[in-house]
């Protein structure tokens, strides 16, 4: 009643307003230009610019109005809200919406007494209500059973919540104090079974949620329990087609006296078997969106099949998933049993009342302090008006998780104004996505003089300002190599999937090359190739050093599409350097030619790639099941005739990664393991009758390639390259950190034609553990490898004396 006064009232200061100083109805019929909230203090104005925006550009009726009041007042945030209707412009030809609100008092502090076995921390995250809600008493109470849920759950069965609050009128905001009572918990000393005669009690054990208090088993005794264990026992027996078997009772034996710390619980299922039935098929009723073939593929049961509950409810489920699938989310679906006791069969009619397509009323968003909505929105497959999709709703999912600007994403769907209508509401907690890292690193070099670990320092911040855009500039300091990185991406170009890129570059490194004093074209001392090849450890000897000097300029873009079985990626990119190398060339004379026109004057080094990629990967940075393939063709050298360089490269690479276990070990961690794997084959082609220099060439790098391979020279380079991993992932902190066993096999030829002859002979392997870490601020590997080759069949250690366990230090980057 008080609330139809307010609505009333409502409607003539808003009648009043718009007659009193404007033209007599001039608001009807008008596009609504804004709808905005004043007098908000603890309500974000964009949660309710998400709610109200569909509403704008609409024209203003009564109706509209009506709708626009009804949402403001279901949202219960307000006590006063006075509406006015205010010309947008001077020709009265948009109206402006504003509402004047008075907020319900804040939650300004919550606290707990009596909780002297749960951290006050572990309290507040099992409740909804938080600091700065707008305080509602409903949502107190629910508080109060969300927290005694909570204690039963850790066993404190006899637990007594309540709750008082206190008002500040000045401040507007209320403390709230909640009062509890824990006393004992209950454990379960044991659990016994009655008539059971098909199954033995450790079967019937496995199955339970309600466990024995053991040496690693608390045995918590949880009431709720009790009601999975029934359906636990009923879906066992029903797997093997026993549908009648069922639990008739739970006896509890309750010792409240032999510990005065914990109620010590015997518990007893009392089972009902019944018979075993067959089964006779299934038939639909009211399918007229989709065939009865169609629909009878999802079970995978046959007739005269032994009944299998389990089979048969989840083809159920996939009847119900395809409708709503395809945006049917309102249909009424429901199963009816026949059964024939005398043969001992059951067939299953499935009812179908098939209502209209759901559309989406509104996305929603939550939680966002930085980021801005619409990059948010972007990344999410449905748009307002689309039919609902789950595939969709999913992938929007995982597209969101890979941007990594958010710890949390959860989304829901709720019911919308209409029945055919849902809300898309997608909560998110931002992370940060600013990193400034230290350390150091291999510096990735195949000359074994180098000294392969190098200081590096990097600032990146992958959303920048909150609009999606990334900006970075990364320092590297070593023994032979010195860089300056600066790079900026729009990875949404006029609001599409379309990235585009530019860096700048300019780095100083240190390099040794082969000499050729006595113009034979071979590296001194030798005469002849073969003498090179037999012996090129001597050559090493007798290299000179050189410094060179690069400026780069790269630019690169990307275009994506979203089928529903995988992210499908386009990228494109091209480098242009200036380079000079300096040295006295009256000592010196470099075996590459190259080399020796680059002393001379500057000169370009050009590249142009293009890549291909298909991820069906659930996520990038942290995988644990799906597929990866790529495949990267790239040309060296944009202008033959004056750059010193001009070959063609490929790469193939492909992942797939499959979850071995997956097993629930407490609320927030799960025991898991997952099993990946990595090939991929590169190869180079030089063109226009010029050679490829040994600094361009794919090498072992014994830290991405062939870890635990490091330094290896001439011998680990080539133009051909096949590269395999298998890891065993133990996620130790989801997300975050994981232990790892891996194991490396890659080899090298000399071009594709030498692919002919490739043997075991050829690889180098590796194998250990390691902890890879898969923070943005932090994306490093820990590693340590043994390394090993096979010889004649035999394997032989790397080093040739047995496993050494040498440290490897690596970044975890994903394929993209």
């Amino acid at each position: 009643m008080l609330k139809k006064k307010i609505v009333g009232f409502m409607l003539i200061l808003f009648a009043l307003n718009c007659f009193t100083q404007e033209p007599e109805g001039w608001y009807n019929g008008k596009p609504v230009l804004e709808i905005q909230f004043k007098g908000l203090q603890n309500i974000a104005s964009s949660e309710l610019d998400e709610i109200f925006k569909s509403y704008k550009k609409k024209p203003f009726s009564d109706e509209l109005y009506w709708e626009i009041l009804q949402k403001i007042y279901a949202l219960d945030y307000f006590t006063d809200i006075v509406p006015k209707a205010i010309p947008a412009d001077d020709k009265y030809q948009y109206v402006f919406l504003e509402f004047i609100v008075k907020e319900k008092p804040a939650v300004n502090n919550i606290a707990f007494t009596g909780n002297s076995n749960i951290r006050k921390a572990d309290l507040l995250s099992a409740i909804k209500v938080k600091k700065g809600d707008i305080f509602n008493e409903v949502n107190i109470k629910n508080a109060e059973r969300a927290l005694k849920d909570f204690y039963i759950e850790k066993g404190f069965t006899k637990a007594e919540i309540s709750s008082k609050t206190s008002e500040d009128k000045e401040k507007n905001n209320i403390n709230v104090e909640f009062f509890i009572k824990e006393g004992k918990t209950s454990v379960i000393t044991k659990i016994l079974f009655e008539g059971n005669s098909k199954f033995p009690e450790k079967a019937l054990k496995k199955v339970l949620a309600s466990k024995e208090a053991r040496l690693l088993q608390k045995g918590i005794f949880k009431e709720e329990a009790l009601q999975a264990d029934k359906t636990a026992i009923k879906l066992l027996y029903g797997e093997h087609g026993y549908i009648d078997a069922h639990v008739e009772t739970i006896k509890k034996d309750i010792d409240a006296e032999s510990d005065p710390q914990k109620d010590q619980i015997i518990l007893t299922y009392v089972i009902m078997e019944g018979e075993q039935f067959t089964y006779a098929g299934v038939d639909f009723e009211g399918n007229y969106i989709f065939s009865t073939k169609e629909l009878s593929e999802k079970f995978k049961l046959k007739k005269g099949d032994v009944f299998n509950l389990k089979k048969f409810e989840t083809g159920f489920g996939d009847v119900a998933n395809l409708y709503f699938e395809n945006g049917y989310t309102g249909n009424y679906i429901d199963k009816k049993e026949n059964r024939n006791t005398s043969t001992k069969e059951v067939s299953y009619t499935i009812i179908i009342v098939e209502r209209e397509r759901s559309h989406i009323e509104n996305i929603i968003i939550k939680g966002n302090t930085k980021t801005k909505d619409h990059v948010i929105l972007r990344e999410i497959l449905l748009k307002e008006g689309d039919v609902f999709s789950k595939s969709k709703l999913i992938n929007s999912f995982r597209n969101l998780a890979n941007l990594r600007y958010f710890s949390t994403v959860l989304p829901d769907v709720l019911q919308g104004s209409e029945p055919d209508l849902v809300d898309v509401v997608i909560n998110v907690e931002e992370q940060s996505t600013a990193g400034i890292q230290f350390g150091v690193t291999f510096s990735g070099s195949p000359d074994p003089d180098t000294f392969p670990m190098s200081v590096f320092a990097q600032w990146e911040e992958k959303n920048l300002l909150g609009t999606g855009r990334e900006l970075s500039a990364s320092v590297n300091a070593a023994s032979d190599t010195q860089s300056l990185i600066l790079g900026f991406t729009e990875n949404w170009l006029l609001g599409k999937p379309l990235s585009l890129g530019v860096d700048f570059s300019i780095a100083h490194k240190t390099k040794y090359a082969y000499q050729d004093l006595d113009y034979n074209n071979i590296a001194d001392p030798f005469l002849t190739e073969s003498e090179f090849n037999a012996n090129s450890s001597l050559a090493d000897a007798f290299k000179m050093k050189y410094d060179q000097l690069k400026f780069g300029i790269g630019m690169n873009t990307g275009y994506r599409w979203f089928p529903k079985f995988a992210i499908i990626t386009l990228r494109g990119s091209i480098n242009f350097d200036i380079v000079k190398n300096f040295y006295n060339s009256n000592l010196y004379r470099p075996l590459e030619e190259k080399i020796r026109k680059q002393e001379k004057q500057w000169r370009l080094s050009n590249s142009i790639k293009v890549k291909l990629s298909v991820d069906d990967r659930d996520l990038t940075y942290d995988p644990s099941k799906g597929w990866f393939l790529s495949q990267e063709i790239g040309f060296y050298g944009l202008f033959p005739k004056i750059e010193d360089e001009y070959f063609f490269q490929s790469d193939t690479k492909g992942e797939f990664y499959i979850t071995l276990l997956d097993y629930p070990v407490s609320e927030i961690w799960n025991l898991k393991f997952v099993l990946g794997f990595y090939s991929g084959f590169s190869f180079q082609i030089p063109l226009d009758k010029k050679t490829i220099s040994f600094d361009r060439m794919l090498y072992i790098d014994g830290a991405f390639k062939g870890r635990g391979w490091i330094g290896m020279g001439t011998q680990g380079a080539g133009t051909v390259m096949q590269n395999n991993w298998i890891e065993f992932r133990w996620p130790l902190a989801h997300g975050i950190l994981s232990f790892d066993f891996f194991f490396d096999a890659v080899a090298v030829k000399h071009n594709l034609q030498d692919l002919k002859s490739l043997r075991i002979n050829d690889y180098y392997f590796s194998f250990g553990p390691g902890l890879r870490f898969s923070i943005p601020q932090f994306p490093l590997r820990l590693m340590f490898a043994n390394t090993f080759r096979s010889v004649n069949g035999k394997p032989v250690w790397g080093n040739g004396k047995g496993a050494d366990w040498k440290f490897v230090l690596s970044f975890n980057i994903p394929n993209l």
